[in-house]
């Protein structure tokens, strides 16, 4: 994150300016490498630390447009369908099932053939199938909370429904919502590094981490670092949100944290 966030003043080079010079060269603890290209160059000269150091800056970006969005929408609906319950509650939880059936690989490769790879496809995609998983859980909570006994004297003072969801619900779904979106940080980066890996996610020459890694394909067998540096990014990131959401569910919890 903090790389992502300061990218342009710790990266050394341009991640976009190649060196014909410094094609497929080692990283600096491989013979031949030097303190020049700390992490070697790719196949055509271009700075590998520069190019991760800039590509977090795109993973961590879609991840948190994305999850903004999908976070918003799936919380109101899913308060929404959990509350008014009847036909809302039928109609939002239909509409998840659809959107769970529908198969994303299928349709980002459909899209990208018809409209072309770019970031804007990307982050609308993920946007698109990233709310149903907040709908689902923040509607089984709201159905827990409308029947508690601060829920019934909100009504009885006259409250109105959306001053009860926004007011007495929401405050207690919240946490849920920040647990669940950084356990989803993780899903959201390796599915945008899938995407740029087939070639219809982020487009060349964008240092995207799983671009980045189908372009050193050809040379793993003797340029490695080439495609198990941009990787080795993507497990590191992945794996250090995934411990963040868990703490957090700790944290939230009260039970989890007695033990």
């Amino acid at each position: 994150a903090v790389m992502a966030i300061f990218a342009p003043w710790v990266s050394p080079r341009d991640p976009l300016a190649s060196d014909l010079s410094r094609v497929i060269a080692p990283p600096v603890w491989v013979q031949g490498g030097t303190a020049e290209y700390l992490l070697g160059g790719d196949a055509i000269g271009r700075d590998l630390l520069s190019r991760v150091i800039h590509g977090s800056r795109i993973s961590l970006m879609v991840a948190g447009i994305v999850l903004s969005t999908g976070a918003v929408v799936g919380t109101a609906l899913g308060i929404t369908a959990g509350y008014a319950g009847g036909f809302w509650d039928e109609a939002i939880m239909r509409l998840v099932d659809l959107t769970y059936a529908v198969p994303f690989l299928l349709v980002a490769l459909v899209t990208a053939v018809v409209f072309g790879a770019s970031l804007s496809l990307v982050l609308v995609l993920l946007a698109l199938f990233s709310w149903p998983g907040f709908a689902r859980q923040t509607r089984g909570l709201t159905l827990q909370l409308k029947n508690m006994d601060y829920v019934a004297s909100a009504k009885i003072a006259g409250a109105s429904p959306v001053r009860i969801a926004y007011r007495h619900i929401l405050p207690g779904v919240i946490n849920i919502v920040v647990v669940l979106a950084s356990l989803q940080v993780g899903g959201l980066i390796l599915t945008e590094s899938v995407l740029s890996f087939l070639g219809i996610g982020i487009p060349a020459p964008q240092p995207a981490w799983g671009s980045m890694v189908a372009e050193g394909r050809q040379f793993i067998g003797t340029a490695w670092w080439v495609s198990v540096i941009p990787g080795f990014a993507i497990f590191m990131t992945v794996f250090a949100f995934n411990f963040l959401g868990d703490w957090l569910r700790d944290y939230f919890d009260p039970r989890l944290r007695q033990i």
